[in-house]
């Protein structure tokens, strides 16, 4: 793991406040309340936490997808939500990376077409997304099936083209749902493997829920969301 004092101290984005429920016929439930969290520069952050807790909310909420009833989620200095939501769109598009657990690939193109997909709604030239989409691939380990779509892949091989597709604009923040949900233990840890080397190489910043303590230990600092806050965590508890 890297030293997490080594990353540069420099915060990326920032949650005060944050409140966020949900109304059902029956209840108000209540997620986020009063969450305040950091997310610093070239680091990988875990969120984990019971199923149910918000951590997907959470997940959406930083990355513009849901806004918050109350409080502030600053980008930047920032704060994304005062704007409307043609600048959430952009930002989204812009800034952040998304990589899911179900995959969430496009069944029938290649995996060189899904990954230049978020280039091309940018209206980037297609020879330029299709040359960064075959840079991502190779180094994501899946320069010899950019050709196959996804019904041909293993789980481990579509959340790599998932991955490569989150890069694809070269975001800020890459927010990961449970990313290695879907895979057995070595490709798991291979995924993660993976991540950090990326992490490495491009000084990615990266946020990843994960419900695997096994997983959160190897990251370089991990939140728990209890009743709708995030508290720092003991890695060395998790291994």
């Amino acid at each position: 793991m890297n030293n997490i004092d080594n990353i540069e101290n420099k915060c990326l984005i920032e949650t005060v406040g944050v409140d966020k429920s949900y109304t059902t016929k029956r209840e108000t439930i209540h997620v986020l309340k009063d969450t305040d969290l950091k997310i610093f520069s070239g680091e990988i952050l875990g969120i984990v936490g019971a199923s149910g807790v918000g951590k997907s909310t959470l997940l959406h909420v930083l990355g513009g997808l849901d806004r918050p009833a109350k409080g502030d989620v600053l980008f930047k200095g920032q704060n994304i939500y005062y704007q409307g939501n043609s600048f959430l769109e952009k930002f989204r598009n812009i800034h952040i990376g998304f990589v899911f657990q179900f995959f969430n690939l496009l069944p029938d193109f290649t995996a060189l077409e899904n990954v230049m997909f978020p280039a091309l709604i940018q209206k980037k030239q297609t020879f330029v997304a299709k040359e960064r989409a075959q840079y991502l691939l190779n180094e994501v380990g899946m320069k010899d099936r950019m050709n196959h779509r996804p019904a041909e892949l293993s789980g481990g091989e579509s959340q790599r083209v998932a991955l490569a597709r989150g890069l694809m604009n070269q975001p800020d923040l890459l927010l990961a749902d449970e990313p290695t949900g879907n895979l057995d233990a070595n490709a798991s840890d291979q995924l993660i493997d993976l991540i950090r080397k990326l992490n490495k190489e491009f000084n990615q910043t990266f946020v990843l829920v994960t419900h695997s303590q096994r997983i959160a230990g190897q990251l370089d600092r991990v939140l728990e969301l209890i009743n709708g806050k995030a508290n720092p965590i003991n890695q060395s508890l998790l291994i």
